[in-house]
């Protein structure tokens, strides 16, 4: 990459960050661990939505399994199904936390250029700085007061973040290469503006790929520590239902894009391909339950399921449930499952079998698939506004519950559009009644999405 071409005559750098700590060392090493620091990091920090009174444990990965295989011609993500050992109880639509951990040659390559690798397992804390000048600096709250600069880097710092530019105009700072200098400062001005849109909002440029390029750029440990965000743990949907999974197990799916994996998805892949003699884990930690599960209360009531690609996740989950419930309690009376997939090819369509076994066994009253690179319809929103009638007249009963599992919010946003004329038109509303019937449905919990909290 030429530096030089993303240079003006003039420009005004952005006000640069501060540091206000410093990292003391002690005299005592610490050994490093596979999983999650030294799993003291898990006992000290808080996690998002964790369940009051359990930590992150370490779990072994049972099996994997591919359901879809990437395909450049029709950009279909791999998807792959873990099977992971269980701690602890749950439903399905109940969700996981996994701890993800930066690459190790990401960390050994920063820790050589902080020339800190002698260090790297050496007990260490920070501190505000001596006479700090600025009264609201503090210790960040997601760094273990006592702890190791292997263990930050590795498990408390996100190094794959959009970089802002006042960050950039501190790592400036840091760089004894002219050319480095110019080109940090100029990419945080104003007047470069079309730089950095095209190199790190167009281009995908993150922090440690700005490294990679600056390679003269050291920024302090303790600067990183205090102005890097937090390397947070990763929501997945739980995908079986606890009746079926034997010897306590759980499983999750993910999908995988193939130019730049997320560092979840980067962590899962390698810890499957980890030597036999080493044992295949992850740290996981179940999250707080809400609405958008499927228990034995349900059983009685109908349910539309809507899902786009790995949104089918959790509908897996309600379904296995399901069929296990009837088959323990057969004189148990059951609701109808609607169940409408959008995905981009057949191919891609999830345990795609198993949905057809369950629609020719009744246990799927309505099974609805729709391909994005195939005719039409083309969308799920297609096939909604196809059964208007039909699917208002059921979601109309007092017994049918609406899930909606999309991946992303626009997704949701377009089924709540769709959702919205099928009222209009199905029941003579006007737009403003039927976005005041769908608050309503919502308050009632007969419409629940899946939110990632």
């Amino acid at each position: 990459m030429d530096l030089g071409a993303y240079k003006l005559s003039e420009y005004i750098p952005a006000k640069p960050l501060v540091g206000n700590l410093e990292l003391c060392f002690t005299d005592e090493e610490q050994r490093p661990t596979e999983t999650c620091g030294q799993l003291k990091c898990c006992d000290i920090l808080k996690f998002p939505f964790a369940r009051p009174d359990f930590q992150p444990s370490s779990v072994e990965i049972k099996e994997s399994k591919v359901l879809v295989s990437a395909d450049k011609a029709t950009e279909t993500k791999r998807v792959v199904e873990l099977t992971l050992e269980s701690t602890f109880d749950y439903q399905p639509g109940d969700t996981i936390g996994i701890l993800p951990a930066n690459k190790l040659e990401q960390v050994e390559s920063l820790l050589h250029r902080l020339e800190l690798l002698d260090q790297a397992d050496t007990t260490c804390h920070l501190k505000l700085v001596f006479n700090c000048a600025n009264k609201n600096a503090k210790l960040p709250a997601h760094i273990p007061a006592t702890t190791t600069p292997r263990e930050i880097l590795t498990h408390c710092l996100s190094l794959n973040f959009v970089p802002q530019k006042q960050l950039l105009s501190a790592l400036a700072g840091f760089t004894s290469d002219d050319k480095e200098r110019c080109f940090l400062s100029c990419l945080s001005s104003k007047q470069a503006t079309e730089y950095y849109q095209s190199l790190i909002l167009e281009q995908g440029l993150l922090f440690i790929d700005i490294l990679e390029v600056c390679v003269n750029c050291r920024p302090p440990l303790a600067f990183l520590a205090e102005h890097l965000p937090r390397l947070l743990p990763r929501p997945y949907s739980i995908a079986n239902s606890p009746l079926e999974a034997s010897n306590r197990e759980l499983r999750v799916i993910y999908s995988l894009l193939s130019l730049k994996p997320g560092v979840t998805t980067s962590m899962l892949e390698a810890a499957q391909q980890s030597s036999p003699e080493h044992s295949k884990k992850v740290v996981i930690y179940p999250r707080m339950s809400n609405l958008f599960r499927y228990t034995e209360r349900d059983v009685g009531r109908n349910q539309i399921l809507i899902a786009v690609g790995t949104g089918l996740a959790p509908f897996l989950g309600f379904l296995a449930h399901k069929e296990e419930l009837i088959k323990q309690q057969p004189q148990q009376p059951s609701g109808q499952s609607w169940l409408y997939i959008g995905a981009k090819t057949p191919e891609a369509v999830l345990k795609r079998e198993k949905l057809m076994e369950w629609q020719e066994s009744s246990l799927l009253e309505r099974l609805r698939m729709c391909y994005s690179r195939g005719e039409s319809p083309s969308y799920v929103q297609h096939m909604l506004e196809e059964d208007c009638e039909d699917l208002v007249e059921f979601l109309m009963k007092s017994e049918t519950v609406l899930y909606i599992c999309a991946d992303g919010a626009k997704i949701s946003q377009s089924i709540a559009g769709v959702l919205s004329r099928c009222l209009q038109k199905a029941m003579h509303l006007t737009e403003e009644e039927a976005s005041q019937l769908l608050k309503k449905l919502r308050k009632q919990d007969k419409y629940r999405v899946d939110v990632w909290l």
